[in-house]
């Protein structure tokens, strides 16, 4: 994968933005780990660096910090137990470590690049990332979902600098982590519906160069499910590449719409419910994975109706409350108040768009008996049972995430429809 054909691809575009990325250097390639000093310095990263791993991403990476000392680099390690929820503590942590050196590297995956991304933009240092599996979109991405007091945020931030896999660690990754990446991937199918939906009813920003890149990057995915389960670094490699490019479509947009849709939000309301438990949630990719089929059998169902009749939501927070709890219902309420993003949409264009939207459903998102085809071919997860959600969370996730973003997807609406959710996946299970 070049980076400059992808800058060259989206020069001029019609939308009238100027899309770039701050990722400079891309290396996806076998014996990538032996070579990390070097690339660094290709690249002119600082030598003065911390290095940031969870105890399962220092062990695969075996030699990793003596090989930079070795080479000229002064490196402060920190090596965390486990790494599975990136919370606000270990990101101010990282800010005050980052005031002794120059630079940051990020090994690992998921929550330890999220704490890392969010750090070292804060504390304007460059961030290089070692990836050790491909289980997720986020390497690329300029944005960083931080937990903090049980709620997670998403986080304006910056790109790494430069991106290292070694394709021979990539295909070693337990088949659970790629199945995962399999799943993010899946989820930018609804992501594009939402973004389009959210720019016909709302205005919202919508280049379609930017959701065509992402389009292009899940049809590689689904060419690779049959391969996802197998121990081969070509596959593992193609994987690691199509989870970056749907990473650099965030940065290209200047938004996380081209990646994430209302299946990232009920991914995030499970996580959260667990995380006030003090319970840890699956990974990221095969909960949005999950997320993504309950979205797609809504979706579908809703393209029997003919017509709809919108009108002004009015929100029941007795509900609401009794949803989120007295632990997160304040952020909600800051989200929703003093309105809600709905009622900024007039309901006789949701009428009138009815069509539109069922169209733009059938246009992007595959049949759910298609989406429960390629997740079996690539052994991702499907139930809620396979990521420990259980059923009253599950079905709490899917009628009451939407209050704890603001941000118009189709999902969205419905409470201007008169429509539950959860009533309507319920009906589809029948």
């Amino acid at each position: 994968m070049n980076l400059d054909d992808i800058r060259k691809q989206m020069a001029n575009c019609e939308c009238g933005h100027a899309h770039d990325f701050d990722l400079e250097g891309l290396e996806i390639s076998s014996g990538a780990i032996n070579r990390v000093s070097e690339i660094l310095k290709k690249y002119n990263f600082p030598t003065r660096i911390l290095m940031v791993a969870d105890e399962n991403s220092f062990r695969v990476t075996k030699g990793l910090y003596e090989q930079l000392l070795d080479n000229g680099f002064t490196v402060e390690l920190r090596v965390y137990e486990s790494m599975r929820v990136a919370d606000m503590r270990e990101v101010r942590e990282l800010e005050v470590a980052l005031k002794r050196v120059d630079g940051l590297l990020s090994v690992g995956t998921g929550s330890i690049n999220d704490i890392c991304r969010l750090s070292s933009f804060r504390a304007d240092k460059p961030l290089a990332i070692v990836a050790t599996a491909p289980s997720m979109d986020g390497f690329a991405s300029d944005s960083a979902p931080i937990t903090e007091n049980n709620f997670k945020i998403s986080y304006f931030c910056r790109q790494p600098k430069i991106i290292i896999a070694d394709t021979a660690i990539l295909a070693k990754a337990p088949v659970e982590l790629k199945a995962a990446g399999f799943g993010d991937v899946m989820a930018k199918y609804i992501g594009i519906a939402d973004w389009r939906v959210a720019n016909l009813l709302h205005g919202d920003y919508y280049c379609e160069r930017v959701a065509q890149f992402v389009r292009d990057a899940i049809a590689r995915m689904v060419a690779l499910a049959d391969k996802v389960v197998i121990d081969n670094e070509e596959t593992a490699g193609a994987i690691m590449e199509t989870l970056v490019l749907t990473g650099i479509s965030m940065q290209l947009a200047k938004c996380t719409r081209p990646a994430s849709g209302t299946e990232h939000i009920v991914s995030h309301f499970w996580e959260c419910k667990k995380l006030v438990e003090g319970k840890i949630s699956d990974y990221h990719g095969k909960k949005v994975g999950v997320a993504t089929l309950i979205t797609a059998e809504i979706y579908y169902k809703l393209l029997e109706l003919d017509s709809v009749t919108a009108k002004k939501e009015v929100l029941d927070w007795t509900e609401i409350e009794n949803a989120y709890g007295k632990e997160l219902i304040d952020e909600v309420k800051k989200l929703n108040l003093p309105d809600t993003i709905v009622n900024e949409i007039d309901p006789a264009l949701i009428e009138e768009k009815w069509d539109e939207i069922k169209q733009i459903i059938r246009d992007e998102i595959p049949s759910p008996q298609r989406l429960y085809e390629l997740y079996r071919i690539a052994g991702a997860a499907t139930t809620g049972e396979e990521i420990a959600v259980n059923p009253d969370l599950y079905d709490l996730g899917i009628q009451y995430h939407v209050y704890m973003r603001r941000r118009v997807t189709i999902m969205r609406l419905l409470p201007m429809l008169g429509i539950r959710a959860i009533d309507v996946y319920k009906q589809t299970q029948k």
